[in-house]
């Protein structure tokens, strides 16, 4: 009994061992190579964050910005056009104009898609003074809206 338990132990441990030396036999990954620190722009904002590139556009090319209207369609080239407009005011120091921009999107559409992400970066755009009463105002008439669609999409679907 004693033997077989001895030789059991004795098995594991050398399967433990073989194992362990098996794993320091294979070479280890090569290490990734130094990314170089992206170049800053105007404050705090990356450049690889900033307008004209970026994640959205800069790292696909011009597939990401067509991928993003086919997926989207033609509200997703809005909500592109949106953010890359809104970057550029940002940068060009227009950061208040923002908000006019985003009403005017808002008077001109109908798409809950497009009316949502404006609502929203209106709100955003509203905080940057610490107006949060506006902003809490401005989710809140988003809030009603996508209310009263998801009310109307309830009672038109069939039962």
């Amino acid at each position: 009994m004693q033997r077989t338990f001895l030789l059991s132990a004795l098995a594991t441990a050398l399967i433990a061992t073989g194992g362990f030396a098996l794993a320091q036999q294979t070479t280890p990954p090569a290490p990734p190579a130094p990314a170089s620190q992206p170049m800053k722009m105007d404050g705090a904002r990356p450049a690889w964050k900033g307008s004209m590139g970026g994640h959205r556009h800069g790292q696909h090319g011009k597939r990401g910005m067509h991928r993003m209207g086919r997926h989207g369609g033609p509200a997703g080239a809005v909500i592109a056009d949106l953010r890359e407009l809104s970057h550029l005011y940002v940068r060009s120091g227009k950061a208040d104009q923002l908000p006019s921009l985003y009403n005017d999107v808002l008077a001109k559409t109908q798409d809950p898609m497009v009316r949502n992400y404006a609502y929203h970066a209106l709100a955003r755009a509203q905080m940057r003074p610490r107006d949060s009463g506006a902003a809490i105002a401005t989710l809140r008439k988003s809030l009603n809206e996508d209310l009263t669609r998801l009310n109307a999409m309830k009672a038109n679907a069939p039962k």
